[in-house]
């Protein structure tokens, strides 16, 4: 009886014990070997929904073993800091589905250092389940640049112009009939460049999942710094996904590279351009047109020209030619035929600019015939200085007429025949009438016929201006008649000449 009571007691103490044990928590470690545990790096599983806020950040999965709860928890990151809740999960910690289950987010990757917790069971230790990655605080921007040249090429154009031979003489015998020939010669002289600038953008595009506070844009062009228009002001937000373009525009020839710099709050990223001139944005006088204007031919077009198909020093040459004549001039003298070539961009358009010129001129000489007046005097017969009023000196001759009709030969510088002298009765007067050969012709002066009658044989020195008998004949006709009274003897004096090349002419 006494036994069976002592071990009634003994039972009732065991209970007791038990029920005490049951009512302290018991102190558990960490798995010593999930201390230093990283996230990322540690094994990956699931976790609940984070709290509000902390979207995004790295979850790390505590779990008490055996299905025991924690009943307080405390664990230490090495960013974060010390998580403590007791009693669990206290707002600091998420139970999931049931307190045998911890959540943790950090805000950023961290490592776990430490861990202490209490459960309502009997565990060794408590172990990191696995942890979640989060996404990274990522600033991430991408950014571009172009760099466009524009220069304006231009193009020189030279002309010159020639004539061979500059100066022509044209005789009445055609010995100077002559082929003239015209050059142009246009001459492709290069091209010179300017009005360079360089202009682009720059492309900032925010690919990462956090806001970038730009603080500055610094474009760098072949060594030397210039101004950027992004239309905004620094410091500026560029929010996730959203873009900012900058611009850039700046005068002058350079050569390297343009290279940009942009600078956040948290980083520096760059881009760059290679600087190259390509083609001209514009060209001007490429193509053109070489144009010849004369008095003989008036405007011609000689040809179109491309800066293209040439290099500089080129020459392009044009000629052409006419045969002067001494039958083609219906007068004689002097002519000058001028003439210009030019180089012409956008010819008879707006905008047109002539680039070059050359003048030549041409200058033809026409020899002339000239009026050479000779004294004639009729002679008695047809051979020269018969009868003549002195035998010294003055060749002048007169005419012994018996009263029937009689033709002698008219002399011109004393021995040229320049014609016939008729003597004709006529009602008691005597006509007179100088008939002149084909190349001879009255002279165009007054009283160019004059006649003296004697009825006795003169002598002496004649004064033919002091004849009784004077008339003036055309110079076009080729044949005139006086009438004069009767008489033994007859002075008949003409002036005359005839159409002949200027002996003066010529070079």
């Amino acid at each position: 009886m006494k036994k069976l009571g002592l071990l009634l007691v003994l039972a009732l103490m065991v209970v007791s014990v038990g029920t005490a044990i049951a009512d302290t928590p018991t102190e558990v470690p960490l798995n010593p070997s999930h201390v230093g545990a990283t996230n990322p790096g540690f094994g990956v599983g699931e976790c609940p929904t984070p709290p509000e806020g902390q979207e995004g950040w790295w979850g790390w999965h505590f779990l008490m073993p055996a299905n025991n709860n924690f009943t307080s928890l405390t664990v230490t990151f090495e960013s974060a800091g010390t998580f403590s809740a007791d009693p669990f999960p206290g707002g600091v910690f998420v139970a999931h589905p049931d307190n045998s289950h911890a959540y943790i987010w950090t805000p950023t990757p961290d490592t776990l250092l430490s861990g202490s917790a209490t459960s309502d069971g009997e565990n060794t230790f408590f172990n990191l389940s696995h942890v979640c990655p989060g996404e990274f605080d990522n600033e991430e921007l991408t950014v571009s640049k172009t760099a466009d040249t524009s220069y304006i090429r231009t193009h020189d154009w030279g002309i010159d112009k020639s004539v061979d031979p500059k100066v022509l003489y044209l005789y009445t015998d055609g010995s100077g009939d002559t082929t003239v020939e015209w050059t142009v010669t246009v001459t492709y002289l290069g091209f010179e460049d300017s009005d360079f600038s360089i202009s682009g953008e720059i492309t900032i595009e925010n690919n990462g999942n956090l806001d970038a506070v730009i603080t500055a844009v610094d474009d760098v062009l072949a060594g030397d710094a210039i101004a950027v228009d992004c239309g905004v002001t620094f410091p500026y937000t560029l929010e996730v996904g959203e873009t900012l373009i900058c611009s850039y525009d700046e005068d002058g020839y350079v050569e390297g590279f343009n290279e940009v710099t942009v600078t956040t709050e948290r980083d520096e990223y760059f881009a760059d351009a290679e600087i190259i001139w390509g083609e001209p944005a514009e060209e001007l006088y490429a193509t053109v047109g070489a144009y010849d204007d004369s008095d003989l031919f008036g405007l011609v077009t000689l040809g179109t020209l491309d800066a293209a198909d040439f290099a500089p020093g080129d020459t392009i040459p044009f000629t052409y030619n006419k045969h002067f004549a001494y039958a083609d001039f219906a007068e004689c003298g002097y002519f000058e035929y001028n003439n210009t070539a030019k180089v012409i961009y956008n010819f008879g358009k707006a905008g047109q600019v002539v680039l070059g010129r050359a003048d030549e001129k041409l200058i033809v000489h026409v020899q002339c015939l000239i009026f050479d007046g000779q004294t004639a005097w009729a002679a008695n017969g047809s051979v020269p200085g018969e009868l003549r009023y002195t035998e010294r000196g003055n060749w002048a001759t007169y005419v012994e007429f018996f009263g029937e009709a009689k033709t002698t030969t008219l002399f011109a510088g004393q021995h040229m025949e320049a014609g016939s002298v008729s003597f004709t009765p006529v009602n008691g007067d005597v006509e007179i009438t100088v008939s002149l050969t084909e190349d001879w012709e009255f002279e165009a002066v007054s009283e160019n016929l004059k006649v003296q009658d004697y009825a006795d044989a003169p002598s002496g020195n004649p004064s033919p201006g002091q004849f009784d008998h004077k008339k003036t004949c055309a110079e076009a006709e080729s044949s005139c008649t006086i009438s004069v009274p009767f008489n033994n003897f007859y002075g008949v004096h003409v002036e005359v000449g005839k159409w002949v090349p200027d002996p003066n002419f010529g070079p």
